[in-house]
């Protein structure tokens, strides 16, 4: 191996493991010194099958591989490792001839290849640089992993089986989802399981709440715009469809977008592109719409406030979401999970729930849904003294977030909130008394 004078360190993160395959001993000492110099752990192997047998016994993290092997040759190896350690990075070793095979092997999966006689930094530079691969590729799996335990889904009703099942097929294609349901059902949850099980899981998942921008914000904030486009216009802007190309825009609440912006949404899901406001050029974007919404679009078509031609657009696969009060068996499973996330999150020693608890949250009728739940038991978890969550802490709990929400109730008629009342101060009184009627 050739070496300058004065050796350069490139070791930006040592305690790698490098498996070194090569069948000269000279040149697998040779590697095994300058890595292990650099802080690197080294395992090596003189033949094919001895290196299929390292990565059965180790774990690594980058194979330095020749092409030339005994018993089995390095193409092989390759192919067997990538199947069994894909995310591992190969940097292949080519002698004389074999140029040819190393850039073949590129093709298969291979990171790069070094040619013989070796040089020391360009070894290590390429060890550098495939190892940085593996890091990225390791802090995403592990950000992804995070993301997909942070936006689980929880419940074993027969209606939310029903709901994983769509989730599952729609996140195999690039179809565009439309998720109805009342609020608080967890419409944005299943818009960001659905990219983190398929192919866009690495890219950008950018949400917009229709409703909650200004009507004349909306189209800037959507397509972008340039400097000096309209008054305040600074500078130029990028758009949520560019912010998420390669990746998934998430319409929230599209049912309150304007005709005017239905249609200038239209115009790009069909052309997938976007004209930034005060601009000409027209910009290409590859990014999966996923919109929902509380409303019934098909009323709203009938009504003259939604564009029939873009909920045909929207409506490839529909996931509906049911309320709470219709899936009161997972109301146990998800109190419970929330209990244990708000506990962690917030430090506090784990807390369960009385056993009398139960009755007063199955009987509860959740106008708020999975969101109001939440809210409970948090506000439950963190007012509860003692370990163990009383009934007197949830019912609190709930009454406060009835209180709160009471106002907001307005589509109620006189007989509706009578009856509500009616129920909600006979679950209570049951509840003081142990149930004994």
């Amino acid at each position: 191996m050739q070496a300058k004078n004065q050796r350069i360190s490139y070791s930006q993160e040592p305690g790698f493991t490098i498996l070194i395959v090569d069948d000269d001993p000279y040149i697998r000492d040779s590697l095994e010194d300058i890595l292990r110099f650099e802080g690197y752990r080294c395992l090596t192997a003189k033949d094919g099958l001895d290196a299929l047998e390292q990565l059965k016994a180790h774990s690594v993290d980058l194979i330095l591989l020749d092409l030339k092997l005994p018993r089995l040759d390095g193409l092989e190896v390759l192919k067997k490792s990538m199947a069994s350690q894909p995310n591992v990075p190969i940097v292949m070793i080519s002698g004389q001839g074999t140029i040819q095979l190393a850039v073949e092997a590129t093709k298969l999966g291979a990171f790069d290849f070094l040619e013989k006689p070796l040089e020391a930094d360009r070894t290590l530079i390429t060890v550098r640089n495939a190892l940085q691969k593996r890091t990225l590729e390791l802090q995403r799996d592990a950000l992804l992993s995070e993301t997909q335990s942070r936006y689980r889904m929880i419940g074993n009703d027969p209606k939310m089986q029903e709901v994983y099942a769509l989730i599952d097929r729609a996140s195999k294609v690039s179809s565009k989802v439309l998720i109805t349901g009342e609020p608080g059902t967890g419409k944005e949850l299943v818009a960001r399981a659905i990219p983190l099980n398929g192919p866009r899981a690495g890219f950008p998942f950018v949400p917009v709440n229709c409703a909650a921008i200004p009507e004349n914000l909306i189209e800037s904030e959507l397509f972008g715009h340039v400097k000096g486009a309209f008054t305040g216009a600074t500078a130029n802007k990028m758009g949520k469809f560019q912010q998420a190309d390669k990746g998934t825009l998430f319409l929230d609440e599209i049912g309150d977008m304007s005709l005017m912006m239905q249609a200038k949404v239209l115009r790009v899901i069909e052309d997938n592109v976007v004209e930034p406001v005060g601009s000409r050029n027209a910009v290409h974007v590859d990014v999966r719409i996923i919109a929902a919404t509380n409303k019934d679009l098909n009323e709203e078509v009938e009504n003259g406030n939604f564009r029939r031609d873009l909920l045909y657009r929207l409506n490839v696969i529909t996931i509906h979401l049911p309320p709470l009060r219709e899936r009161r068996q997972d109301i146990p499973l998800l109190a419970t999970a929330f209990a244990e996330d708000i506990c962690h999150a917030e430090g506090l020693p784990a807390k369960t729930f009385a056993q009398n608890v139960w009755p007063i949250l199955m009987e509860y009728h959740w106008p708020g849904n999975v969101r109001e739940l939440r809210n409970v038991v948090e506000q439950a978890v963190i007012l509860s003294p003692e370990p163990v969550i009383e009934q007197s802490v949830i019912l609190q709990a709930i009454k406060t977030k009835k209180h709160r929400s009471f106002i907001s109730q307005t589509e109620q008629t006189l007989r509706e909130a009578r009856a509500a009342f009616e129920r909600e101060f006979i679950i209570q009184t049951l509840a003081s008394h142990d149930g004994k009627i």
